[in-house]
Parts: structure tokens; C-alpha cells; sequence
């Protein structure tokens, strides 16, 4: 069965957790997997932690909810964000994975949150993070606590279309998308210089350094550990690096909008000079890039990542798995340490340019949107 025939059933959660917790994670007998789940997913994560305990496990759930998660960032008193979050740290050093639902539910109500208190909150989750790598923890992502009818109303997103490209972008041949990144990786293996250019005026100018080549299909697997690929997420497919922090040359125009913190940012152009943001401009809603941006610390202002788009069946439609749409190049800046590199920061934002022309040591790797192989 398909994961689309799944999802199409009201009674497909069983399936879909038996895939994850079988065929994605490949949970072993005695792991303890933890589900991290919002009020409104717990329909998958009960399914999930039930799932885990079938294929051996052991299951623990987190709960967050909405309500708690919108007064926590308003209410508290912001030096309690840096605050050692002990038992969750404890959780995590006894973890061998974990399964993310996505949430808030809502995000429109993030415009109304002051930056510095963001800032703040993101500041305080870096043990938490440096944990996961630390005890290279397995993280499994899946949105369905993303795709809701309130965030597709403050996005402007059609809510069933928006379901149908999920859903869609999820039915794929994950073999034959393994089968593409391993010619792609192939080729960006040992490479030196990366140059990304489109039509809009796009011209930004990369080395590599001999860093993994992460192939995402789904899947984490013993290669993918070796590599040191613990993240995952679904809908799936590309392959992504992280390149030399320092070395960025040139600008980007990205011509796909994105929502960002409760708005649609369209246009956003990066400027680079010796591997530093020099300068950043948008089209409309800047505000929510910049709420994030000024509001972060350490290394925002360094890129972070290069990911190409492998899945046949993903569409642009404005958010995060815009990056596996087949042929596109997502560019991220801010934190990387999770895919081998060296960024510390807290902060990250990655975004997608619809028909790139990608040059590896002068070969054409993607010629306007269209990949040559």
C-alpha cells in the first residue's frame, strides 16, 4: 500500500505509523523512542507510541500544547528561557530517537510576539540541540501537525490542495530517488567550487569541503548513521551539504515566497561579501525575516546549506518541503552543525529558487531548473 492509500483512508494513522516506525526509523527492540506531539496530533502520536512498542521499543510521548506554547512565549519571564531544561535533557541522554508531529497550529499569532523574546527562547533550546547531536539522535519529522486548516488561512493556501500536494509529494519511488542522489552525490564528492545562478540575477559563488553529502529519501538507515545523517523528514527527497561558511560570494534572489512566523515573505535577496550577509532585502513582509534575524545570535549571517530537489511529485507551494521539489536549489543560511558543519547558532532559514542553473567544478549539474544526468 501506498503512503497516498493510506492517507486517503480515515483509518490509515495504524498504517502510516507502522511505516515510520518500521520502514523509516527501523526501530530495534529495546530503543527508547520518544514521540513529540502537539494537542491536536495525538491521534498519530498514540498510534505511533503504540507502534514502537509493537516493533520492540520503548514508547515515551511529550505533549506541548497550543494554548501553553502561545502564553509561554508572552507570559514568562524571559530570563527563564535560558533556564537548564533538566528532565527533558535527562530524557535525552537515555533516546535513541525521536518522532516530531509539528506544531503550532496556528502561527498567525507569532506577529504579535516581540522578536527579542523569540530570540530569547531559541537562545535557551541550544543544549537541547547540541544534546541531539551529542547522542546522534534519530529524528524523524512529519508535518501533520503543520497541514492545518488555520495555518493554510494565514498563508493563503488552498487547505485541500495544499493536502493533496503533501499527500502526493508522499507517493513516491524512494529507490529511484536513492538511485538519483547517489549520481548526484557522486558528483559534488571531492568537488571544490559551486557556483548557483538564475534568470533573476541570481549569482552566488561556493567552495566545498570534503563534508558528507546527506541523501534524505525517507529513510535512516545504517549508511545514513555512518554519514552522520540523523534528520530526516517527510515528504522526502534531496540531497543537501553543508559548504564552507566562509566562502560565499555573490547573491540570491529567491523567486519562490515562503511563510515565515505568521506571514508570506516574497522576494528575499542576500547579499554576501568574504562569506558574511552583507545585506538583505524582500518584496514584502521583510519583517518576518528580520523579526528572526536581528533577533538571533552567533553565526545568522553565514550559509549554511545547499539542498537539491530529487521528488517528482512535490510542488512549490510555499513551505518548507518546497526544498525536495525536483530540480530546485534551496540555499539556507545560520545553523548546520547538525549536517557537518560548523555554524553555532541558533537561528535558520533556508528558501528555494524554482529554476536554477548549479555548476560543480564547471560541470552543470542542474541547467535551468532541470537536472543533467
Amino acid at each position: 500500500m501506498t503512503m497516498t492509500q493510506q492517507l486517503s483512508k480515515p483509518q490509515s494513522t495504524k498504517q502510516i505509523a507502522t511505516r515510520l516506525v518500521n520502514e523509516c526509523l527501523r526501530v530495534q527492540p529495546n530503543e527508547q523512542v520518544v514521540i513529540a506531539s502537539w494537542d491536536h496530533t495525538l491521534e498519530y502520536a498514540n498510534a505511533l507510541a503504540l507502534e514502537v512498542e509493537h516493533a520492540g521499543g520503548i514508547s515515551t510521548s511529550t505533549l506541548m500544547g497550543n494554548d501553553f506554547y502561545w502564553a509561554y512565549l508572552k507570559e514568562v519571564p524571559e530570563e527563564q528561557y535560558t533556564r537548564r531544561q533538566k528532565g527533558f535533557l535527562s530524557l535525552l541522554d537515555q533516546t535513541d530517537a525521536m518522532i516530531q508531529l509539528g506544531g503550532p497550529k496556528d502561527p498567525s499569532i507569532y506577529p504579535t510576539v516581540a522578536g527579542e523574546r523569540t530570540g530569547k527562547m531559541f537562545e535557551g533550546q541550544k543544549a537541547i540541540g547540541d544534546k541531539f547531536l551529542e547522542r546522534k539522535i534519530r529524528v524523524l519529522n512529519l508535518p501533520v501537525g503543520l497541514v492545518t486548516p488555520e495555518r493554510a488561512r494565514t498563508y493563503g493556501f488552498d487547505y485541500e490542495n495544499w493536502q493533496r500536494v503533501t499527500t502526493n509529494s508522499l507517493d513516491v519511488d524512494h529507490e529511484k530517488i536513492s538511485a538519483q542522489a547517489a549520481k548526484i552525490e557522486s558528483k559534488l564528492r571531492n568537488a571544490t567550487n559551486l557556483r548557483i545562478t538564475a534568470a533573476n540575477g541570481t549569482d552566488l559563488q561556493l567552495k566545498l569541503k570534503n563534508r558528507p553529502v546527506h541523501v534524505h529519501d525517507g529513510i535512516i538507515d545504517r549508511t545514513d548513521l555512518d554519514k552522520g545523517t540523523l534528520f530526516e523528514a517527510l515528504p522526502a527527497g534531496a540531497v543537501e551539504l553543508a559548504p564552507d561558511e566562509t566562502s560565499a560570494q555573490g547573491k540570491v534572489l529567491f523567486d519562490q515566497p515562503t511563510a515565515l512566523a505568521g506571514k508570506v515573505l516574497s522576494g528575499l535577496q542576500l547579499e554576501f561579501q568574504n562569506g558574511q550577509l552583507t545585506k538583505y532585502t524582500a518584496q514584502s513582509n521583510l519583517d518576518s525575516f528580520k523579526w528572526l534575524y536581528e533577533n538571533a545570535s552567533g553565526d545568522r549571517d553565514r550559509v549554511g546549506d545547499i539542498a537539491i530537489g530529487l521528488n517528482p511529485r512535490a510542488e512549490l507551494i510555499g513551505f518548507f518541503t518546497d526544498r525536495v521539489v525536483q530540480a530546485t536549489v534551496s540555499i539556507g543560511i545560520g545553523g548546520n552543525k547538525g549536517i557537518g558543519g560548523t555554524n553555532e547558532t541558533q537561528f535558520g532559514h533556508e528558501e528555494t529558487l524554482r529554476k536554477p542553473t548549479l555548476t560543480v567544478d564547471g560541470y552543470t549539474l542542474i541547467n535551468n531548473g532541470r537536472i543533467q544526468l
